[in-house]
């Protein structure tokens, strides 16, 4: 049997369930995988305009942690970043939670993801502002990654920033250095605003506790991480953000494994490989089976909350400032472009285009199949 993480969750996740917590959203993500192309979410066929039957196929789940359906939203989500994203350099930038505030990450996952992205933005906004660095709106693009490499828990935020934004009076500003901001200053102010809202919600008695904590040992264990430096990653400067892009694409879609990466899974442990990220060389992890899904289940998408989201010249609402800096740049508005379908995703794949009775194209998901719901 091919090993994925759909046939795994068949195989396993019931058990799991019997004997461990499983939130909404964990469970809504795990049923949306297990019946990701099967008959329970019905299909389509392929034929001809004769209607000569070609071939029979099963709908996606398009959840975002789906590794097995992930390539056409990929496709369309970079689509719109790069139509979108300035010809200019940009940034990379890395934000982290301390391992200290990761118990607290696991029983308020929602309302600490709200603050990790206000400090963040908050941060760079106060910085973009500053004459001694930039005085102008840049563009960001913000993503939250919660794993490591490992499905280890690693809350960080990724910051596309442009190299340059819109003045108050609509002019085009390039930093007055390379580096856009400096390291150690912006990590202070990060911090700062990330502790101050998190002593916030803990006076206003906002998250839930881990077992044997308060709300005053929280605030202690607050003061004593705004002693600590904390891991901010500033990246050396792009001369272009799709390639940013494309790395945060595999990211945002398809959730923290793939299923290539899976290299033997029994009734006890599972196998999976990974490339280091301090080492930089493959390696290979085994891990008893539950502990498996407990890792990847902490890192399942909450429903309708987005894992991306943009800031200044990037943001909907700034769509005419983005073009009167382009328009300084040289590059033509932003258009939607062509909506990608899965259609003419298709025509890269393995897939025929042609009848083998008639030879007249193929017509795709023109018509519904007939199909049953599993007993």
């Amino acid at each position: 049997m091919k090993r994925t993480l759909q046939t795994l969750l068949d195989q396993h996740f019931d058990e799991y369930r019997r004997h461990h917590g499983v939130s909404l959203d964990q469970a809504r993500a795990v049923s949306r995988i297990r019946d990701c192309r099967t008959a329970r979410l019905g299909g389509h066929i392929q034929c001809c305009p004769q209607g000569h039957v070609q071939g029979v196929w099963y709908n996606s789940c398009k959840h975002r942690a789906c590794p097995q359906c992930s390539g056409l939203p990929k496709e369309r989500w970079l689509q719109h970043v790069q139509s979108v994203l300035l010809d200019c350099p940009h940034h990379h930038m890395i934000f982290t939670l301390p391992s200290e505030l990761h118990g607290l990450w696991r029983f308020n996952r929602r309302r600490l993801t709200d603050l990790l992205f206000n400090a963040v933005h908050s941060t760079l906004k106060t910085f973009a502002k500053d004459p001694r660095y930039l005085a102008a709106m840049p563009g960001i693009l913000s993503a939250l990654h919660t794993w490591g490499r490992d499905l280890s828990l690693h809350p960080h935020l990724h910051c596309l920033i442009s190299h340059g934004g819109l003045t108050e009076q609509g002019q085009w500003r390039e930093p007055k250095k390379a580096v856009l901001f400096p390291q150690k200053p912006l990590m202070m102010v990060y911090r700062g605003k990330l502790l101050a809202g998190l002593k916030q919600a803990l006076s206003e008695q906002e998250l839930t506790l881990p077992e044997g904590r308060s709300a005053s040992s929280m605030t202690q264990l607050c003061n004593q991480l705004g002693r600590k430096c904390w891991v901010v990653h500033c990246c050396a400067r792009y001369d272009h953000a799709s390639g940013v892009a494309k790395y945060l694409a595999r990211y945002i879609k398809g959730g923290p494994l793939r299923n290539q990466q899976l290299r033997h899974v029994s009734q006890t442990h599972v196998t999976f490989s990974y490339q280091s990220h301090r080492s930089g060389k493959g390696e290979v992890s085994c891990l008893p089976v539950a502990t498996f899904i407990s890792r990847w289940l902490a890192h399942a998408p909450q429903h309708g909350k987005s894992s991306v989201r943009y800031l200044g010249l990037y943001s909907a609402g700034g769509r005419t400032k983005l073009n009167r800096a382009r328009l300084q740049l040289g590059q033509p508005k932003v258009s939607q472009g062509e909506f990608i379908s899965w259609q003419a995703y298709l025509i890269g794949c393995d897939v025929p285009r042609v009848c083998d009775v008639c030879g007249a194209s193929l017509i795709h998901g023109e018509k519904e199949v007939p199909v049953h719901h599993a007993a």
